[in-house]
């Protein structure tokens, strides 16, 4: 097992000038980071507990698919690589040990140990896109949708169906649009109100109405967590008022009669654990989202004006927290999961190290496409342009990949393998091509590799990739746009989709060329496109 001690370990200490709050403690243990390379390196949305001391684990691992894992205290179950590729968000495992998982894309899975079961608007519910999960005290399972809450109660005699609150009440801030019904969050409290957060105001549901959650007259704005303590404080994260041209963010807590500012660090999750203390994940300035943090509010100073606030880790995103039965405390970001004992972070996946994969040379393939210069007629009816496709095998090749980003790699292919769809005849004719003879493999060496994103999440896969392609001894300088993904959240297996396209003179490659037209009269074109689907394993 590999320890690394981190001398200044993400220590990024912040001055909340606005709410006069402490500088943040140093912890005085020294803490060190101990990884295991055994996790799932997945965007820990969520993390919940499980029965039997287990962990559930739900996020996307790429701009578009997702996973759900238990964690049993030695290894990684993958509960959602059998239903397809979804946008998982959010889990749950309800008292009678059923496990609850929502999507942004495809509604809710329900799995009872042996079978899973699919609900969608079509079954009642009120939106596709769910983003959280929660049961009450007396089973009732309630989803927080992208058009309103959905509430399903398992015991319901004569049949189990949904029912929906939308529109709770009329938008204090946002009067156009439909964020009130965007739900980010529920969770019952002691008394059996239903508190809940979403994009645009926030709410308290006492069965028959709701109260829009406000402070100093202005309402709570897309608050992500809300969590109630022992003592049944009521704790938040949100925006409230404006001021300077924005609106503050932060921490609060309701006492049952007032809220008051506790911090202005926000969170996107919030746990209180068995000693008292609040933990927190989210931004250190809600105003500026780059920075982001695991935080914790010691105990014995919470209802002061300045509880002392320590900050264990901080990085660019943190999201889901959870206390496991050890006391430790599992939080997630957007690589992976964490657990800290209070003196060792344990890393579940290894980032730290470049890791390589092998190319599996039957999943993978080479494809070119050339075509002729000049097109074939009859009368007006255009025949085609001669256009021949073929694949050459690939011998063997590696990527190397840092902490799911793709940093260099070779593949070499086998130029005595170049077959074509169409028909011998063509095949002949590209023979004269290559001469496999004395130059029968060529290779692509990715050198460089750069994100190519306009910054949408969809496009986060999106590379522009340099490197050297070697043909017929000769090696140039070459560029070309790809795409890629990891196909399982345990990040076993790896996808990257290229185009290259290539003018084949520049390797001495002549033959019939373009720029021979005047003398060939019948020529193919120079440029040359060549199709890659790698699918490499660790």
């Amino acid at each position: 097992m590999k320890y690394i001690h981190i001398y200044a370990l993400y220590l990024v200490f912040v001055f909340c000038t606005s709410c006069g709050q402490k500088q943040t403690n140093v912890p005085k243990d020294s803490i060190k980071l101990e990884v295991k390379d055994i996790g799932p390196n997945l965007m820990a949305r969520n993390i919940k507990k499980g029965r039997n001391g287990t962990i559930l684990i739900a996020g996307p691992n790429n701009a578009s698919f997702g996973d759900v894992f238990r964690y049993d205290g030695k290894s990684f179950t993958n509960l959602t690589n059998k239903i397809g590729q979804h946008k998982f968000w959010d889990v749950l495992e309800d008292l009678h040990g059923n496990i609850w998982v929502t999507t942004l894309d495809s509604g809710i899975y329900h799995y009872d140990g042996k079978f899973f079961r699919h609900f969608t608007t079509t079954d009642g519910l009120a939106d596709n896109q769910v983003k959280s999960v929660y049961e009450d005290k007396d089973g009732i399972i309630w989803f927080g949708t992208g058009a309103g809450i959905s509430r399903y109660d398992p015991n319901q005699a004569g049949g189990k169906s949904f029912r929906n609150f939308t529109s709770p009440n009329a938008p204090l801030f946002y009067k156009e649009g439909h964020w009130n019904n965007e739900i980010n969050t529920v969770i019952e409290d002691k008394t059996g109100k239903l508190w809940v957060g979403t994009k645009g105001d926030a709410f308290v549901y006492d069965g028959e109405k709701f109260t829009t959650l406000t402070h100093k007259g202005e309402p709570f704005l897309h608050v992500t967590a809300i969590m109630e303590d022992r003592k049944g404080t009521i704790w938040l994260s949100g925006y409230n008022g404006f001021s300077g041209g924005r609106r503050p963010g932060g921490l609060y807590r309701y006492n049952g009669s007032t809220f008051t500012k506790v911090s202005e660090r926000g969170a996107y999750a919030i746990i209180e654990d068995k000693k008292g203390n609040i933990w927190t994940t989210g931004p250190v300035n809600p105003a500026n989202q780059a920075v982001q943090a695991l935080s914790r509010y010691d105990a014995e100073t919470l209802d002061s004006d300045n509880p002392t606030l320590t900050e264990i880790m901080s990085g660019r995103a943190f999201f889901g927290l959870l206390e496991a039965n050890d006391g430790s405390i599992w939080f997630g970001d957007a690589t992976g999961v964490y657990s800290y004992n209070g003196k060792t972070i344990t890393d579940y996946y290894r980032k730290d190290g470049q890791k390589k994969y092998a190319i599996d040379t039957k999943q993978s393939a080479v494809v070119w496409k050339g075509s002729r210069l000049l097109g074939a007629w009859e009368g007006t009816q255009f025949l085609g342009d001669g256009t021949s496709t073929g694949d050459v095998d690939i011998l063997k090749g590696e990527l190397l990949i840092d902490n799911r980003q793709l940093l260099s790699g070779v593949v070499e292919v086998d130029m005595n393998t170049i077959e074509n769809f169409v028909d011998q005849r063509s095949l002949n004719q590209l023979l004269p091509f290559f001469d496999v003879k004395k130059f029968p493999v060529s290779t692509l060496t990715i050198a460089k590799v750069e994100k190519w994103s306009d910054g949408n999440s969809r496009n986060e896969g999106n590379l522009k990739v340099t490197g050297n392609l070697t043909i017929e001894g000769i090696t140039k300088a070459v560029t070309f746009p790809a795409k890629m993904y990891f196909k399982d959240g345990m990040d076993g297996t790896v996808e990257v989709n290229g185009t290259l396209i290539i003018d084949r003179t520049d390797w001495g490659i002549n033959y019939n060329s373009e720029k021979q037209f005047p003398k060939s009269g019948d020529a193919i074109l120079d440029d040359v496109k060549l199709l890659m689907h790698i699918v490499a394993k660790k």
